[in-house]
């Protein structure tokens, strides 16, 4: 169970290959998040840390009619079109199961009163109505302050997934021609609510089954670990952002330049790099280095030919961050790579981060939250590198000087002051042991 403490940012989808959502460069922010005043304003409350949203458990249930041998994905895509019915409503954010292997085993289905995995169906027994039990979701606003166990909703969704785009065609689709509409992306461009759409529709079930308790107190990114060795090793990649060859002129390339130039007006030493441009100063005794990967180095979750560099990112820093398209669907690049043992934060500025991007990072470090955090979005990314791990990486900085006290509430609360609202959360940091005041477990 990913444990979100605070919510929202980000884009990805079904079908992998086609990129989908990146980080677009604005002007320089007013400060330099390195050079800026990043004091607490006060007193730091410690109530639960997301204003805005709670992470539940929910129940998806509902119907489909299709051929026999699709019926084994057809509660995990229909689960996609409620990711997207409530996502475009600001209303909740649905964990995704399209990509994962174990979705056909987690359906059950209702047969005669009784639920069955398909692993326990009776002989010969149709399947119609199916249940998806216990899937991570945000809520958002006036749901997440109303969140209770057995709280539902309902989400318009297709009576016949499966042929969606021979019976609809545009009818039941938004307007966004980047994506091209066809079958396989449908639920992406899911507009049910518009007059044209006339096909069969059903409402999905959604019960909230499961809350969690609200943080009693503040938690912290587990500085003891990252500090240990009196060193920070930290890599921002920075992917292609615009189409056509990678130029000085590229966004991502912008971007990269502009951190660049942040480091060393924050008085950073650029010292000779392994890989991309590299970054060292010392900050009361620990030395805080910070790797650029250009969009040359690693250019997205396509780029194949420099897996290698991506593996390198991953393997040899505590704090990783990604400024880059997710794709539309659950790029395997998170699964594909080794990850070390030590802790580590992910801070993941690719569409959908929460929805897909969370479970496959979760697995590579072993399934267990006790060495990993991740600072991710639930809806569309429009925030660059520089806006989102800028700040939350200058924060850290700051607090290594200040006693190590930057809750993960006072590094969001930064970052939401450089984007604007509150886009991004963490998962896995709930029951972080680490305080500047003592250890919180015992």
């Amino acid at each position: 169970m990913s444990k979100l403490l605070t919510g929202l940012v980000s884009i990805v989808s079904l079908v992998s290959g086609i990129a989908a959502c990146g980080g677009t460069e604005a002007a320089d922010p007013a400060d330099n998040p390195f050079t800026a005043d990043l004091s607490d304003p006060g007193k730091e409350d410690s109530a639960y840390l997301n204003p805005d949203g709670a992470e539940v458990e929910i129940d998806l249930e509902g119907d489909v009619a299709g051929p026999d041998y699709q019926l084994d994905d057809a509660p995990a895509a229909l689960g996609q079109f409620a990711l997207t019915y409530f996502r475009k409503k600001e209303l909740m954010y649905i964990e995704s199961l399209a990509e994962d292997a174990s979705a056909a085993d987690r359906a059950e289905w209702l047969v005669g009163g009784t639920w069955y995995t398909k692993a326990t169906l009776p002989a010969g027994a149709a399947r119609t109505h199916w249940r998806l039990r216990g899937l991570n979701t945000v809520l958002l606003f006036a749901a997440a302050k109303d969140a209770k166990v057995g709280l539902t909703f309902a989400a318009k969704a297709p009576a016949k997934p499966f042929s969606i785009y021979t019976d609809a065609g545009k009818t039941c689709a938004d307007d966004d021609d980047h994506i091209g509409l066809d079958q396989s992306v449908y639920w992406y461009r899911w507009e049910p609510e518009q007059t044209s759409c006339k096909v069969a529709l059903q409402d999905l079930k959604v019960t909230v089954t499961k809350t969690f308790p609200k943080t009693q107190s503040s938690v912290y990114p587990e500085f003891d670990q990252l500090l240990a060795d009196k060193k920070l090793t930290t890599v921002i990649l920075f992917g292609q952002i615009d189409d056509g060859p990678i130029t000085d002129s590229e966004t991502g390339m912008q971007s990269f330049t502009r951190y660049a130039r942040w480091l060393k007006d924050a008085k950073f030493a650029e010292v000779t790099a392994p890989l991309g441009k590299r970054f060292e100063k010392v900050v009361n005794g620990t030395t805080v280095q910070i790797d650029l990967y250009s969009p040359r180095e690693f250019s997205g979750l396509d780029d194949f030919g420099h897996f290698a560099n991506f593996q390198k990112a991953l393997s040899e820093h505590e704090i990783v961050a990604w400024d880059g398209h997710s794709m539309l669907g659950g790029s395997d690049f998170w699964t594909r790579p080794s990850y070390p043992s030590n802790y580590q934060i992910f801070l993941y500025g690719g569409c959908l981060g929460y929805e897909y991007y969370v479970k496959p990072i979760l697995h590579g470090k072993g399934d267990s939250w006790a060495k990993l955090d991740i600072m991710s979005s639930v809806v569309e990314v429009t925030a660059s590198a520089n806006e989102f791990a800028g700040p939350a990486i200058a924060k850290i900085v700051w607090a290594i000087d200040h006693g190590n006290r930057a809750s993960w509430r006072s590094i969001l609360m930064t970052v939401r002051n450089n984007v604007g609202d509150s886009t991004f959360g963490v998962s896995g940091v709930r029951d972080n042991c680490y305080s500047p005041y003592g250890n919180r477990c015992h």
